[in-house]
């Protein structure tokens, strides 16, 4: 059975998870051009967007999980195949 609701916090977690991705990618060009004040701001970005994806995943994915019984389908590329 489909549950939209995981499937929102779903699509949020990505939305996370891509966002971190992105900032640690800028982060390492700005690391690499040697500008220590853009580094670190940007390390104060990269650590609200992992409290972010924490509370997403931490808090709201797996309590509501636990409340609906919700689990989420594996994508076959994941499911290790021992």
């Amino acid at each position: 059975m489909r549950c939209l609701e995981y499937e929102r916090l779903e699509a949020e977690v990505d939305k996370s998870l891509k966002k971190l991705g992105e900032l640690t990618t800028l982060q390492l060009e700005i690391f690499r051009s040697r500008n220590s004040d853009s580094f670190m701001r940007m390390d104060k970005d990269l650590e609200l967007a992992v409290g972010e994806k924490e509370r997403t995943i931490g808090c709201a994915l797996r309590q509501h999980a636990k409340e609906h019984k919700c689990k989420p389908t594996m994508d076959p590329k994941f499911v290790d195949a021992k």
